[in-house]
């Protein structure tokens, strides 16, 4: 009997914390059914680039790498093709599979756009900026094709989030953690390159007393280093010194 009780209490909380979050989010919730029902009338969209980086991933389902053929190693970054090929393997290697993951990935984006407006804005900016952001043609586009810019995206504004909350924070810790989300961005396609640019004003705008200039930079850049290293040096032989040698 106080088991059964214990189960309904925990129920009855989980779902006022739903209700709760519901209540408190409904714009959010509202903008991404929008945008998931625009998304599935258009699209899926193909081009020589979705071919390839489709063919990727079902590369690494078939023998563990990226390769378009067997032994020919796409050329680009390795690892939204690794987080594509588990999603592909569960429910189905077709390209309509493919492009269904990155729609959810687009809804993510938004999520976190939302987010970042809200930290820094307020919340009427934030709902504002992920109904614009999801809407977007361009953003629409890319959310309905096989193409690795939506990961490098969610990446990239998942390193911008964590990054504001290490500064503001003068959390070395976070700023490592960005700093090792940015090398997973930056390894899902080398566009991440630009998040720093406003994460870096953020930076020396805060100036905080933690996260000091030489160590920070060093700390924030070695995971994408050891990342970069491990993938081009040692695991497919293409880096700079095998070229050199």
């Amino acid at each position: 009997m106080k088991f059964n009780l214990q189960i309904k209490r925990v129920l009855e909380r989980k779902n006022s914390s739903f209700v709760a979050l519901l209540s408190e989010n409904y714009s959010l919730f509202g903008i991404l059914i929008g945008a998931l029902l625009v998304s599935a009338s258009i699209g899926p969209f193909y081009n020589i680039d979705t071919r390839l980086e489709f063919e990727a991933a079902i590369g690494v389902i078939k023998w563990g790498m990226p390769y378009i053929e067997y032994g020919h190693v796409i050329n680009q970054p390795p690892l939204a093709f690794y987080f594509a090929a588990p999603f592909l393997k569960a429910f189905g290697a077709l390209y309509d599979v493919g492009a269904t993951l990155v729609t959810l990935i687009g809804l993510g984006c938004t999520i976190l756009v939302y987010t970042l407006g809200k930290i820094l804005y307020g919340k009427s900016t934030a709902i504002l900026a992920a109904a614009l952001f999801a809407l977007t043609p361009w953003h629409l586009a890319l959310s309905r094709c096989f193409q690795i810019d939506a990961q490098c995206l969610f990446f990239s504004l998942l390193c911008m989030l964590v990054g504001i909350y290490a500064i503001r924070k003068d959390s070395f810790k976070l700023f490592m953690v960005s700093g090792t989300l940015f090398a997973i961005a930056f390894l899902t396609k080398f566009f991440a390159v630009y998040i720093l640019v406003p994460l870096t004003f953020f930076y020396f705008y805060y100036r905080q007393s933690k996260l000091k200039r030489i160590s920070a930079v060093v700390a924030y850049f070695l995971p994408l280093l050891l990342l970069a290293v491990l993938w081009y040096e040692i695991t497919t032989g293409a880096g700079n010194f095998h070229h050199r040698r």
